[in-house]
């Protein structure tokens, strides 16, 4: 079986190289109120498809209508332990009963802008179709994506081969190449959980986020774009994975607006001072490298608003930053940054730093990878596994719990 998973995901790559067009894609993503969305683009369809739900014949809704450049898309919310879940006969994947693997992995798309041009037909430069397969292959109960899905916001230069061919702009053709065709192994395989990015902020992807990918209800026409999402809680096997939407604003700068907002955010999600957390968003509240002369210390508006307003044992996941790193923190939350994932990668040291200033915090140590990857978590050990594209194991960090605090150990 594993063999022809191999060899189907490599005709699919293959395959997308040379056209975009695929058959109807279709997903189950976990939402809020402990709700999964079935979720189909009819690209070669005029009307929903019905949906086996644990064997009864269930109806579709239009989830959003055909509009310039975008396909229509339905949906159909269900229980959370839903076990059966079929359209036209292809069985769909459902939550297991019990969550302990979970993948992780974020910044998925393929650069193309004024300033990069990633080589997008090139499955070195930009190995998103091989790393989608791997991931399946760890058989993940639930596949969470903390961002970035859409990079190719201008055209491919005239005469670059590495891109040639390539669409651009906010589209659905730019959509399908970035991230629905290669994740249809991903669909196929798990369901999913999605986190906004900033490439999907208002006034850039969000058409293709709203429409497709967001858990909340597609707006109404003439609702104005909503420059954040209510977060919401997944609760997976005695933890709190946190969604949290953070593609909006800036990561150096805040304003009082801002800070009550994200306050009020978290608070109207009513957090046991007593549970263990993880916060997936985007942007990191903590990072730490160096590009040029200047240092990156992560996001003020998360490190005031959030300071001690979570419980001790909340992790913080998050992507924006394109490389591996884990950061154990002397008195602020811990981060794991998986920002990898495909889009072309920031240069970073493979290190161990210790005691190391993040500005004015401080940081026990810095555990840094370079390289294209992703993260398995087994959520009984709270141990986070990385990999490179090839499958390789590249480090691993174990989440320690002790009373009233916790702490990484990162190897």
């Amino acid at each position: 079986m594993r063999f022809f998973k191999f060899v189907t995901g490599f005709s699919l790559l293959s395959l997308s190289f040379l056209s975009y067009a695929q058959s109807n894609p279709q997903w189950v993503q976990m939402v809020a109120n402990d709700q999964l969305s079935v979720r189909v683009v009819l690209l070669n369809d005029d009307q929903c498809p019905k949906v086996s739900v644990n064997d009864v014949p269930t109806a579709m809704q239009l989830r959003a209508p055909k509009a310039m450049n975008f396909p229509a898309v339905c949906e159909l919310l269900v229980s959370r332990d839903t076990r059966s879940i079929k359209i036209q006969q292809q069985a769909l994947p459902t939550l297991p009963s019990e969550v302990n693997r979970i993948a992780i992995l974020g910044d998925t798309g393929c650069r193309i802008n004024k300033a990069k041009v990633q080589a997008c037909n090139d499955v070195k430069a930009w190995p998103l179709h091989l790393l989608n397969l791997n991931v399946t292959l760890h058989a993940p109960d639930i596949i969470l994506h903390v961002g970035d899905y859409l990079y190719r916001e201008t055209p491919c230069p005239v005469g670059d081969k590495g891109c040639q061919g390539s669409p651009s702009g906010y589209n659905w053709d730019t959509w399908n190449a970035d991230w629905f065709a290669p994740a249809n192994q991903l669909f196929q395989s798990s369901v999913i959980a999605l986190s906004r990015g900033n490439h999907e902020e208002c006034g850039r992807a969000q058409n293709g986020w709203l429409r497709y990918l967001s858990p909340w209800e597609y707006p109404k026409a003439g609702q104005p774009c909503a420059e954040m999402e209510k977060p919401y809680i997944l609760k997976l096997k005695g933890v709190n994975y946190i969604m949290f939407d953070s593609s909006y604003g800036q990561d150096d700068q805040t304003s009082d607006a801002q800070l009550a907002l994200y306050k009020e955010a978290v608070a109207q999600l009513k957090i046991d001072k007593n549970s263990t957390n993880i916060f997936l968003t985007h942007r990191p509240m903590w990072t730490y490298n160096k590009v040029k002369s200047k240092y990156y210390y992560g996001n003020l508006t998360q490190q005031i608003a959030f300071k001690d307003l979570l419980p001790n044992h909340t992790l913080f996941v998050a992507g924006h930053a394109h490389y591996l790193e884990a950061l154990d923190m002397q008195t602020d939350y811990d981060q794991l940054i998986i920002g990898n994932s495909g889009t072309a990668l920031v240069k970073v040291d493979n290190a161990m730093k210790k005691n190391v200033d993040i500005g004015k915090h401080k940081a026990n140590f810095v555990y840094s990878r370079s390289g294209f990857g992703y993260g398995i978590l087994t959520n009984a050990g709270k141990t986070f596994r990385f990999h490179d594209q090839d499958r390789h194991n590249i480090g691993e960090c174990i989440w320690l719990l002790n009373k009233q605090n916790s702490s990484l150990i990162c190897q």
